[in-house]
């Protein structure tokens, strides 16, 4: 168990990963052959410790936050060192993110293949649609779009 799992445990990711697709408690105790109550406590354990893991992100990088949804994996905050606004994700398949909002260079930087999947794997764990070509975008404009749905805040 690591910050960067969220100090989840296999069943409590499992558990969270589930739920935070949309199925309700007693389908996830149903799909896992557990008791709803079992699931209800597990996910109550996982919501704390996704919580705990995004405000430890947040305080690490000193970032201010001005929210935090555990049953989603996001804290919206503001970095006052890189004066922008700074979202920190969780999600099973990525682990803790965070990601700052800036106009980026995506063309010429090394991380390029690397932010762009990261980008399209928090898309598809979220449900929010993809590109049909990933290759072609520029993750610096997907994540403006990718991240005004996961906050509900307009671009």
């Amino acid at each position: 168990m690591t910050l960067s799992m969220g100090y989840l445990t296999p069943t409590q990711k499992r558990i969270w990963d589930l739920k935070s697709t949309g199925i309700a408690e007693a389908s996830v105790a149903r799909k896992l052959n557990v008791t709803r109550q079992t699931v209800h406590k597990a996910l109550d354990i996982a919501n704390a410790k996704v919580a705990m893991s995004l405000e430890e992100a947040a305080k690490i990088n000193k970032i201010k936050t001005q929210s935090v949804n555990a049953a989603t994996g996001v804290l919206v905050g503001y970095s006052t060192h890189f004066k922008t606004k700074t979202l920190i994700t969780f999600s099973v398949k990525n682990g803790i993110q965070l990601w700052y909002k800036h106009e980026g260079d995506c063309k010429n930087c090394e991380q390029l293949k690397t932010c762009r999947e990261t980008l399209i794997q928090e898309a598809i764990d979220r449900h929010i649609p993809t590109p049909e070509d990933p290759d072609s975008i520029n993750p610096s404009e997907f994540a403006k779009k990718l991240f005004s749905q996961i906050t509900g805040e307009e671009q």
